[in-house]
């Protein structure tokens, strides 16, 4: 019997995944999440208020989330041997831009107060994490889409929430405080004393009936409105007028109803123009482009030319007078104030006053600014005699980075915005679609939904972050905002799934927030400048969907070491020392309301404890010690007045309102001690804020008051003079002398000469 031949089986290849399969990594199973997660910061900055972020701290438990975000997107690469990212010249100059800035404001620290240079050193550096995450994170064309719909329909809710407090909120407020105010003042926490500038202030914003929203500034709501109001526009031209397509237009267009009452009772004259500006773009551009096609067709290049510019200015003319119409009709029913109007021409000589002061200071401090965070510090000493108040930024932006973080950085700026442009110029044959980056066939799933369910996160998280922030925005905020932001995802979802984004509407939208910035500032502030970087993330997606550039794995660790790092340091340099030390000053506040002093001061002491870098525990504690010098007049209580003093002058060494309260006391205990040191301690106090504030008419009186109670005649006469021609300078009846004090003045100068 013939040997059967055994037939080796052929072998079997190791199972080898399919590429796409392959490339399922970690990351790719987490992005959705961090997509989420990253939205849900988004949406809940606005919900409250960051004009403060500087100063109080307010932003850096979000500064703190969005470090984590970026410890977890590393986390998830490290496990690769390799991974995309997505990296440009515009992210280069972003990060040069972060590096300088974060260089003037250890400048800043160092030479000014340090606590706001720190502060607003790890905010922008949060905006820089935002940036580049959006960058990283937003894929797929519906995810993108998603996301726009949220912050549409967060302006919504915003918008929403203006209008409640316009009609019912803000009228009610107004009754409670006019019927009891301290105790309404106790109520809410807050305690100022009678008469006193922060108690002016505080009534005289009470009697503005501008809506705010979430944010502590008319304009900084107008700011976020603006640019979501003009993409909602652009959606829905983009969307097409025909029958089956009715319903985006639609949609949109009960989307932006509210946002824009709202906008237009904000009553900002420059989220206006940038609005108007927008449309301009949006309508004009295109039918500009189709004309000049349709006329170079028909009629040649050079009459294209000509006719195109004729129907350019007619459609410009167009959108112009409908804005006018719009505003004329709102002033016309009494939702606008005329005033809005008539006043334009002084609020545009306000801001030339800023920008002039702003221009001296950039001359005197051109390398590295005068510190991020120390504008309104530095700003006195250039302020103009007719300028009408203590600016907090110069109401522009790129003034506003070039005199905080100085001409490098403002250079940095310009290059960010010429890179972003000339990403979108280069790819500008795009599909109109803009694809926003082309995801994975398998591993890289293009689903709305992580960015739907981290918007809806973003409203629940606003709730505990705004309860621990300086300022916590109303309860109505969430619980009113919520459902009409649902409702706006809800209409705008058809577009979400299947929608039209074109290319070019997140350059329209930044372009919007620049021109608004331009003349109403506040890039600083965080609830507004968010959309800033994510307008410029999106747009870049979209002009780049290549998918950026393979980087080993030792990239991403060594990225890891660096975002640990600064979370590190973010907790240990400002995140716990200011939670812990504002934890500490309103238990002192409560205590303080209550007549406890004795319990406000060791309150006061565990707040300058846990922060070595704040300056308002020691100011509190000089105004607690002086008090008590006043009901005892012991050496100890002057003592404890004159060390808490030195040590808040120390951290706040640029303050000249700091500086003439301390005049005023030396002052106030000269009369009683009679001791010479006492009046050399005033004169010296009021010299360093008249050189800080050099034409404030009431700072040069109250030192010329001094020298003459030492003593010093030829100096009196000299500050007395300069008084009374400052007085008469300012037309603003707040910078006035009071009478008694400039009819003083006037007599004894008179009689001198």
């Amino acid at each position: 019997m013939a040997k059967r031949k055994r037939v080796r089986k052929p072998k079997r290849a190791a199972t080898r995944p399919a590429p796409d399969i392959e490339r399922a990594t970690t990351a790719d199973l987490l992005r959705p999440w961090l997509l989420g997660a990253a939205c849900a910061l988004w949406v809940a900055r606005p919900l409250f208020p960051s004009e403060s972020a500087a100063h109080e701290g307010d932003g850096l438990p979000v500064v703190m989330l969005w470090i984590a975000l970026a410890v977890f997107w590393l986390l998830g690469l490290i496990g690769q041997r390799q991974f995309r990212l997505r990296f440009g010249w515009t992210d280069a100059a972003v990060g040069l831009l972060i590096g300088l800035h974060t260089i003037a404001a250890v400048w800043g620290a160092v030479h000014g107060s340090a606590r706001p240079a720190v502060n607003m050193l790890w905010e922008w550096i949060a905006f820089g994490l935002c940036f580049f995450l959006a960058r990283q994170l937003v894929v797929g064309r519906r995810e993108t889409r998603a996301l726009v719909a949220v912050m549409i329909a967060l302006a919504v809710a915003l918008a929403g929430y203006g209008l409640y407090q316009y009609f019912y909120e803000m009228p009610a407020t107004r009754a409670v405080y006019e019927a009891d105010p301290d105790g309404a003042l106790r109520e809410a926490g807050m305690w100022f004393e009678p008469g006193s500038p922060q108690r002016v202030m505080f009534e005289n914003r009470l009697q503005s009936t501008e809506p705010i929203a979430t944010f502590a500034l008319t304009n900084s709501l107008a700011g976020y409105l603006a640019p979501w109001l003009v993409v909602a526009a652009g959606i829905a031209i983009g969307a097409g007028w025909g029958r089956r397509r009715l319903g985006t237009p639609l949609a949109v267009a009960v989307c932006a109803l509210p946002v824009a009452a709202c906008l237009l009772l904000t009553k900002s004259r420059s989220g206006y123009i940038a609005v108007t500006l927008g449309l301009l773009l949006l309508l004009v551009l295109p039918l500009v482009r189709m004309m000049f096609r349709w006329l170079r067709n028909h009629l040649g290049p050079r009459l294209a030319v000509a006719g195109t510019a004729v129907g350019a200015t007619v459609a410009a003319s167009i959108v112009v007078s409908l804005a006018v119409g719009l505003i004329a009709a709102a002033v016309a029913v009494g939702s606008l104030d005329p005033q809005v109007l008539s006043e334009a021409p002084k609020s545009l000589v306000y801001r030339v006053q800023y920008w002039e002061s702003s221009v001296r200071m950039i001359a005197d401090h051109p390398i590295a600014g005068c510190g991020p965070g120390n504008f309104q510090e530095t700003y006195t000493i250039y302020k103009l005699p007719e300028a009408s108040e203590e600016i907090a930024d110069p109401h522009n932006f790129l003034l506003e980075i070039w005199a905080t973080a100085g001409t490098p950085a403002m250079l940095a700026v310009v290059a960010v915005l010429g890179c972003f442009g000339f990403a979108l110029v280069k790819h500008h044959g795009s599909r109109p679609e803009g694809p926003f980056g082309e995801p994975s066939p398998a591993t890289v799933r293009d689903l709305p939904w992580p960015v739907i369910a981290g918007g809806a996160a973003g409203f629940l998280l606003a709730i505990p972050l705004g309860l621990v922030s300086s300022a916590p925005p109303g309860m109505a905020a969430v619980p009113l905002g919520f459902p009409l932001a649902a409702g706006a995802v809800a209409l705008l979802w058809p577009w979400v799934r299947e929608g039209p984004l074109p290319v070019g509407l997140m350059a329209v939208g930044l372009a919007v927030m620049l021109v608004n910035l331009l003349a109403a500032g506040g890039i600083g502030f965080p609830g507004v400048a968010g959309s800033l970087w994510l307008f410029m993330a999106l747009g870049l997606n979209a002009a780049q969907p290549e998918g950026g550039r393979m980087l080993p794995r030792s990239v991403a660790v060594a990225g890891l070491v660096v975002a640990m790092t600064l979370a590190v340091t973010c907790y240990s340099t400002a995140y716990g020392p200011v939670l812990r030390c504002r934890g500490a000053m309103q238990a002192a506040q409560g205590r303080l309301a209550e007549e406890r002093p004795q319990e406000a001061e060791a309150y006061l002491l565990r707040a300058a404890a846990a922060d070595p870098l704040a300056a308002q525990p020691w100011k509190e504690l000089a105004s607690l010690a002086f008090r008590r010098w006043q009901q005892t007049r012991t050496p100890e209580a002057l003592q404890r007045f004159e060390m808490s003093t030195k040590t808040a002058l120390q951290l706040a060494p640029n303050s000249s309102p700091t500086w003439h309260v301390v005049g005023d006391r030396y002052a106030e205990i000269f009369g009683h001690t009679r001791q010479k040191r006492h009046i050399e301690q005033a004169v010296n106090a009021y010299r360093r804020a008249v050189e800080l504030y050099p034409n404030s008419g009431l700072y040069r009186a109250k030192l010329a008051v001094a020298l003459r109670a030492a003593g010093d005649e030829p100096g009196f006469r000299k500050q007395a003079a300069a008084a009374i021609r400052l007085d008469g300078l300012t037309p603003h009846a707040d910078k006035k002398l009071p009478d008694e004090l400039r009819r003083a003045l006037s007599r004894s100068s008179s009689r001198n000469n």
